[in-house]
């Protein structure tokens, strides 16, 4: 057995065993940690802090490198930096961060004027430990904004509206709400969405400004827990659009910003497996649809008979048609070809045009394309070794301008690492993408390497750049992206052949891709270290039971990891719209299914290597006890004597820290223990 990386001055915390029998139409289980679950609870919240105790103490001889490591990020990071402005109603818009602060402020100008604060995160966020902005829309008229703020993490939003010109804010506040605000286009009104008690999506209603919110117009209500409702103005600005959607599943409304009394007009009724996506340039509708095949096709629709849809881009069975944005006499569409998203430009007449980009593999979309009438397209792109740029596209000539890096300071200089695309097989024989990078010389040998993975609800890992990411590769690691079945990379077949009955396939794609790099002769194979959270933590713990002899340690970052017991239960916030994910265990098969691969439920009395478990207090997609309950049997059932840390952030969410220095120091503790678990070198090559 590897030798244990950490010194322990004392035992951690013990969990009381209290065993439970969970008992259901499909059998019964024993939990011993179901106390753990008690929200509130003193108990509980001694036990939560006396682990955070324990971490923070077993960590401690790491407090040197993760202030290194936080010093690193942080002289990479341009602290006074500026975003490229865009363009919106006769203004320009931008943002500025500054050093010491955590928080952006946002700004607009006309012309020549001076430029005017419209917010700042800092000010408002003083007096409280923890602070998001979820958004912000300024009135058609220019003179309020309306912002959606959280101060707990719990993404229950209060939404607030101001003055722009003398900054009053007004006495409207409207709480548990989604962030959303779509304003009338007279600018005393806006629509907006209410959360129900599981924190879900669930009404859409109308505020005047001055009425009381008691009062408010409640114009459609989202009975179905399995849907969330979500609405915006469309592309021309003309249309109320609102969504209701489930996983595989969507029924669409059109009101009108103008007239906001006209009721609202269902394009489609819902149909089981039927998803689609309006938008509109003010004339017809523009619509992506699954209707013909699961890969999508674009269709045109009339505000009058917005069932009756004709073609306008076909279904393909090799392309995925992913996004469109629209333009005058112009559809953009992000298509997925062969795992990496094609930007096409397409005209009313002729042929459309592709663009072509300079890296093997990209993470490209959309950026800030706030005018309709715009005459270029923005893009943000990157890829492993590429930070972020802001593009704007010519619509008539596809010539690309360069309008901004992010910057990235201490030297960097992409000519130092290498990028590659591989390929792992798979138990079923199916290949799968994984894309590596690092200093050129970490190629030359077996090193240290993370493997990071996701795979679940169809979302896609495109190679994406990270500032702190360099830190582990300026001291030999190599990162890793397993493209795994779960999600979209590879097209819309991808993510169906790693969900329901077939959710196994994404953990053994992750599995061969760690096989494939100590085979291949990339990864050292007792210094492969795997990260993941969120369902990307279930794959961590999946996988973690499947092969744990493979790794060297694992991060399971908010994990959801106790699949059985939360999605047999529909009064947490997500489990009812998440059957059409993972299956609703009241089914036996399902139910059979989902016991054989959920972390909580399959641990075993092996040897497990080293572990960082991090979770939320405030967490409603994944709750705390998930990664605690985790935390207490893999203790209490493995057989080796490899450390598992519990961090929990008492003051946070799923998403961590709200500030950027705050974050930057979570990223640092994280990369302490992954540095010491993989025995890495703790200082930079050149050093």
């Amino acid at each position: 057995m590897k030798s244990m990386p950490f010194t322990l001055s004392r035992k951690p915390p013990i969990a009381p065993l209290r065993p439970v029998t969970v008992q259901d139409s499909h059998g019964q289980r024993q939990d011993e940690y179901r106390w753990l679950e008690e929200r509130g609870s003193e108990e509980v919240l001694t036990w939560l802090n006396a682990e955070n105790d324990f971490t923070k103490t077993a960590m401690a001889p790491t407090e040197a490198l993760q202030k290194t490591l936080y010093e690193e990020m942080k002289a990479r990071l341009k602290e006074d930096d500026e975003s490229q402005p865009y363009s919106w109603h006769g203004y320009e818009f931008f943002s500025r961060t500054f050093k010491g602060k955590d928080y952006a402020v946002h700004y607009r100008r006309k012309g020549t004027a001076d430029e005017q604060v419209i917010f700042d995160g800092n000010e408002q966020a003083k007096g409280n430990d923890y602070f998001d902005l979820g958004v912000m829309a300024v009135s058609p008229d220019n003179q309020l904004l309306a912002w959606a703020e959280d101060f707990a993490g719990n993404e229950s939003w209060t939404l607030r509206v101001k003055k722009l010109e003398t900054g009053e804010v007004l006495h409207d506040k409207l709480e548990g709400c989604a962030a959303s605000v779509v304003w009338t286009k007279d600018s005393n009104a806006f629509w907006y969405i209410r959360l129900d008690d599981n924190y879900r999506p669930w009404q859409l209603c109308f505020h005047r400004l001055g009425d009381d919110a008691k009062n408010d117009l409640t114009l459609l209500e989202e009975t179905d827990e399995r849907f969330f409702l979500s609405a915006y103005p469309d592309r021309a600005e003309t249309r109320l659009l609102v969504e209701l959607a489930s996983t595989d599943t969507s029924e669409c409304f059109v009101g009108n910003l103008a007239n906001p009394d006209t009721p609202l007009t269902m394009i489609r009724p819902r149909e089981t497996g039927l998803e689609y996506y309006p938008d509109s340039d003010g004339e017809k509708l523009i619509i992506r649809t699954n209707d013909t095949g699961i890969n999508y096709r674009l269709v045109t629709a009339g505000f009058d008979s917005p069932d009756q849809w004709q073609e306008l881009l076909a279904h393909r069975d090799d392309v995925t048609l992913e996004d469109y944005e629209l333009f005058p006499g112009k559809v953009v569409t992000f298509e997925r070809e062969q795992g990496l998203v094609q930007v096409r430009i397409r005209p009313e007449q002729g042929e459309p045009l592709t663009l072509t980009f300079p890296d093997e593999a990209w993470s490209v979309g959309g950026c800030d394309n706030a005018e309709y009438t715009a005459d270029f397209l923005r893009l943000e792109y990157e890829s492993l070794n590429c930070p972020p740029s802001v593009i704007d596209v010519c619509l008539t000539t596809g010539k690309q301008t360069v309008r901004r890096q992010m910057p990235v300071l201490g030297g960097f200089d992409a000519s130092l690492y290498e990028t590659r695309r591989l390929m792992a097989t798979s138990h079923d024989g199916v290949q799968v993408p994984v894309s590596i990078v690092g200093l050129k010389e970490s190629f030359q040998k077996p090193a240290p390497v993370l493997l990071y993975g996701y795979g679940s609800y169809g979302a896609s890992e495109d190679p994406y750049f990270a500032r702190g990411r360099l830190n582990l590769l300026d001291r030999g690691m190599l990162f890793a992206i397993g493209h795994i079945r779960g999600g979209a990379d590879l097209g819309e077949i991808w993510y169906r052949d790693g969900r329901r009955l077939s959710k196994k396939n994404t953990f053994h794609d992750f599995v061969a891709c760690a096989q494939m790099l100590i085979e291949e002769g990339f990864a050292d194979k007792q210094k492969l270290v795997i990260s993941g959270g969120s369902a990307g933590g279930l794959l961590m713990g999946a996988v973690l039971n499947m092969a744990p002899e493979l790794f060297a340690g694992a991060v399971l970052d908010v994990p959801f990891v106790d699949v059985l017991t939360t999605m047999q239960n529909p009064n947490l916030p997500l489990t009812v719209t998440e059957y059409d994910e993972w299956g609703d265990p009241a089914e036996k098969p399902v139910y059979d299914y989902i016991k054989t691969y959920s972390p909580y439920d399959n641990i075993q009395p092996v040897n497990y290597p080293p572990q960082l478990v991090l979770g939320g207090l405030e967490d409603r997609r994944v709750q705390y006890w998930e990664p605690a309950k985790w935390v207490a049997r893999m203790r209490a059932t493995k057989t080796d004597n490899q450390p598992v840390f519990l961090k929990t952030h008492m003051g946070a969410g799923h998403f961590g820290a709200s500030g950027r220095y705050e974050a930057m120091k979570e990223a640092a503790f994280e990369q302490a223990f992954i540095l010491t678990v993989a025995s890495a070198v703790t200082t930079p090559k050149g050093e």
